[in-house]
């Protein structure tokens, strides 16, 4: 009888031991909001860090794909981009030369996060970086095949970035400087993130991401 009380009594024992009160279980719930709440922001960052270097992968292969056209069909090619403000940003490669980017032309849509803008970039590429002062649309002399101003990057028969300045006496020549194009990402937070592709005055097409430093900088990576 007394073995019997006994193991009854170790099973209460171990069973209020192994149990969670009211208070821990509230003290475990608040741990888990607290941690929760900081990594959200943090996931929400990656996530819009993976858009925008998705979107830059995108319009790298547009160009990429504008050059092998160009070489493969003896001619030029321009990439358009569509202005600032229109969401979603649309890229195309202008197969017929008319400025503009027609529903049969190899083109991207870009997610509606993300604008293809050059304007408010805190610190632009340039020659210490790259090796190359680039241009960008809003100093390109592109015409289109009609003479029509164009403003983009086109690529000729040779594989090299060019430029168009008259579509009746002239070639596509190449850019002595290069070429750039940024992408940017305004998030919920109020904060905005900054990528960009460009190409070097021999054709080399690069992405790039920029990472901001505390004292209001960055580096491009």
């Amino acid at each position: 009888m007394k073995v019997v009380r006994t193991a009854m009594s170790f099973r209460r024992k171990v069973s209020s031991q192994s149990g969670l009160t009211l208070a821990e279980i509230l003290v475990v719930v608040s741990i888990v909001a607290v941690v929760s709440a900081l990594s959200i922001p943090s996931f929400s960052r990656v996530l819009d860090n993976t858009r925008l270097k998705s979107a830059a992968q995108q319009l790298s292969g547009l160009y990429q794909d504008a050059r092998v056209r160009a070489a493969q069909n003896n001619t030029s090619y321009e990439v358009l981009v569509s202005p600032p403000g229109i969401t979603p940003a649309v890229a195309c490669i202008d197969l017929d030369g008319d400025g503009q980017c027609g529903s049969s032309e190899p083109q991207t849509v870009f997610v509606a996060q993300v604008l293809v803008n050059n304007n408010g970039v805190p610190q632009k590429l340039g020659n210490s970086t790259l090796g190359f002062d680039p241009i960008g649309v809003e100093n390109s002399h592109m015409v289109n095949a009609s003479n029509v101003p164009a403003p983009g990057l086109a690529w000729n028969s040779r594989g090299v970035p060019c430029e168009r300045q008259d579509a009746t006496a002239s070639p596509c020549s190449g850019i002595p400087g290069g070429w750039v194009q940024y992408l940017q990402l305004p998030r919920a937070s109020g904060d905005v993130l900054y990528a960009a592709v460009t190409v070097s005055p021999t054709g080399r097409v690069k992405t790039w991401t920029f990472i901001p430093s505390r004292n209001g900088n960055g580096s491009w990576f």
